[in-house]
């Protein structure tokens, strides 16, 4: 198959966790570049966590927010926000069963409580601090993505009362909160809208991922590599499996499919 584009998730796939993105990983998309296949970012986070990324990568393309949000070459091609009704009733059911909340916006986020240690705990390896969230916030703009802060059995309750939204524990083991977007908004249909803005077939797409965000996207693609850390559910959606992040899994499954 003659692949026209690689995309790439960020945390746990081109970045490991707590870490850098190697230069053998920088190398591996250069070389890409190199051989005119397009490189894309798909991603749960948000544009302002993923600034230095992009910078060190050079990618023109990328899906934030779960799908939610699409640029290409700098300019808007997919946008998603959660319904106001649907962050109202989300945010009333926080406050009655007292977890915070993180409201993530075009262009800044904010929490209900920041000294709550769930909170404290979802940004502890981060470089960015959530600031205080003002009562009107969420109304004032688009809202992409939520956190839920609380424990995994407390989540199955938002599920029943709100169906319109998916959740998605973090990855990590005990993880303490979970993304929250629109149910039918995952990183797919991002990716889907993007694609057909550049002119290429999903089976001409090559994926790597890690997360549970990362299921549909491997799915979509005509192949979709798991990394070797991911949850056996996430390889079960691939066509192969490469190594982990740390070992520097992206250039090594370029490697073997010859790519690079």
């Amino acid at each position: 198959m003659n692949y026209k584009v690689v995309i790439l998730d960020i945390d746990g796939t081109i970045l490991p966790h707590g870490k850098k993105v190697s230069n053998a990983t920088k190398a591996a998309i250069q070389k890409l570049k190199e051989k005119k296949i397009n490189v894309v970012i798909a991603t749960g986070r948000a544009p302002y966590f993923s600034k230095t990324i992009v910078q060190e990568t050079g990618v023109e393309s990328m899906v934030f927010f779960n799908g939610a949000y699409a640029l290409h070459k700098g300019k808007e091609v997919f946008k998603n926000a959660i319904d106001k009704k649907i962050v109202n009733k989300i945010q009333q059911m926080a406050v009655d069963r007292q977890h915070p909340l993180t409201f993530l916006g075009g262009t800044s986020f904010k929490a209900t409580d920041i000294n709550h240690p769930f909170v404290i705990e979802a940004y502890m390896h981060d470089p960015w601090k959530p600031e205080l969230a003002p009562a009107q916030f969420w109304m004032e703009q688009d809202i992409y993505q939520l956190f839920l802060h609380c424990d995994t059995e407390e989540e199955h309750h938002y599920k029943t009362m709100i169906p319109e939204l998916d959740f998605r524990r973090w990855s990590s083991i005990g993880a303490k909160t979970c993304d929250v977007n629109m149910l039918k908004s995952n990183k797919a249909v991002g990716l889907t809208k993007l694609l057909e803005k550049m002119g290429i077939a999903p089976d001409e797409a090559v994926a790597f991922g890690d997360g549970l965000n990362d299921i549909e996207m491997l799915s979509l693609v005509g192949l979709g590599v798991a990394m070797g850390s991911a949850r056996d559910e996430v390889k079960l959606a691939a066509n192969m499996v490469t190594l982990s992040a740390e070992e520097d899994g992206v250039s090594y499954g370029l490697e073997q499919l010859g790519l690079i």
